[in-house]
């Protein structure tokens, strides 16, 4: 089968570089042919990493200008014109967008179907309808505008009036994605809000973004005495939640390490440090190796974040929210201490008993890692890939 994945980013050390590459090797491990378009500029990557010797990669930056964005929604356009050539010379069977966003230009999904290729669709941020991108205000989840009424995002001051052209270029995706013949979806949540957008229930089809353990040496240290949140430090991932919790209800050692960074000024006491500029090429996977506790707060999981793969890799116990893709995998002291959204005195009472209880952490690392390893499995991720590309679900 000749399949075109269409993504943001093949970058090695970004989430959805990784997600690309091993779509692309689950794949061509599986003797499936395999072009990837990038929608964005070359990396630094490119230079040296032989991913893109050994691989079919092209780049495809979206011009990001108001002329160009409104060219995109109504003429062929340069970018429309080097797709419509890739589709015509590689003639793939499946076009699978990965992710599907408000990056994604509708031309695309509807040039596709003119080939008579099979379109998949892969959500993973909610930008698709969502003018904020994450499907997220007043410290909760909002779907108001998931039904096309971009009215909401206006009404609410999600945009301004100077944003309207992105409520246009949202109003042209969700009509090309009608059709799309698959939505891969992670949870069962996401599944509500594509049937809210106007997906049919049939063609969504269970599927993670997945992560590559197969390719990833976990860093493996003594533990120190601290807990730790790394990764955005934004309302939806619930920075601010721990903030409250540690100034306020638990006197444990949290260490912070935001991308991007937080400013020096962040009110916090004593037992909170932040340290900005600190990534994986530089020490974050010490940080984690040596942690005792890794902190998940966000609010709104509409995928299995990276860095809660991350900690699961690490096999370290785990406290976070029953939201979003939680819900369907996570177990209460099982594979992690899971928490009602905003409960904080119960986030503070899990905080504690982690603390002290070392037989909990070890059982709940090492089952977290096996709820790893079942989820990524490459044959499992093949045969569900396999489903969704011969619309055996619809």
């Amino acid at each position: 089968m000749k399949i075109l994945l269409v993504c943001d980013s093949t970058y090695y050390k970004s989430s959805g570089g990784r997600v690309t590459r091993y779509l692309n090797k689950i794949l061509k491990n599986n003797n499936h042919e395999v072009k990837v378009i990038v929608v964005s500029e070359k990396r630094d990557d490119t230079d040296w990493d032989p991913f893109y010797i050994e691989n079919d990669i092209v780049f495809l930056p979206i011009r990001n200008k108001l002329r160009y964005k409104l060219a995109n929604l109504l003429i062929r356009t340069k970018e429309f014109e080097i797709f419509k050539e890739s589709l015509k010379t590689f003639l793939p069977e499946v076009v699978h967008f990965a992710s599907f966003d408000i990056g994604k230009p509708a031309q695309f999904i509807n040039e596709s179907k003119k080939i008579g290729a099979k379109v998949v669709l892969q959500p993973w941020i909610m930008s698709f309808y969502c003018a904020q991108e994450y499907g997220f205000r007043n410290n909760m989840p909002c779907t108001l505008c998931a039904n096309g009424n971009y009215l909401h995002a206006l009404k609410n001051k999600c945009i301004s009036f100077k944003g309207i052209f992105s409520l246009l270029k949202r109003r042209f995706l969700q009509n090309a994605s009608k059709k799309a013949d698959v939505f891969l979806s992670s949870n069962s949540e996401l599944d509500q809000i594509l049937l809210k957008y106007g997906v049919n229930k049939n063609k969504i089809s269970r599927f993670p973004v997945p992560f590559d353990y197969t390719s990833s040496i976990p860093i493996e240290k003594e533990n120190n005495d601290y807990f730790i949140f790394y990764g955005q430090p934004i309302a939806s991932k619930g920075i601010n939640v721990l903030l409250d919790v540690f100034n306020n209800n638990v006197n444990q050692l949290l260490k912070i390490y935001p991308s991007p960074s937080l400013p020096i000024d962040t009110i916090i006491s004593n037992n909170i440090e932040i340290i900005n500029g600190i990534n994986w090429t530089n020490g974050l996977g010490d940080a984690i190796a040596l942690s005792k506790v890794v902190l998940i707060p966000t609010l709104w999981a509409t995928t299995i974040e990276y860095t809660l793969y991350e900690a699961m890799l690490f096999k370290k116990p785990i406290i976070l929210f029953n939201v979003g893709a939680h819900k369907d995998i996570f177990n209460n002291k099982f594979n992690a201490l899971v928490v009602e959204p905003n409960d904080l005195e119960s986030y503070a009472k899990c905080i504690i008993e982690l603390d002290e209880n070392a037989e909990l952490r070890k059982s709940i690392g090492e089952n977290g890692y096996k709820t790893l390893l079942k989820i990524n499995n490459p044959d499992k991720l093949y045969a569900e890939l396999l489903e969704a590309y011969t619309n055996k679900t619809t």
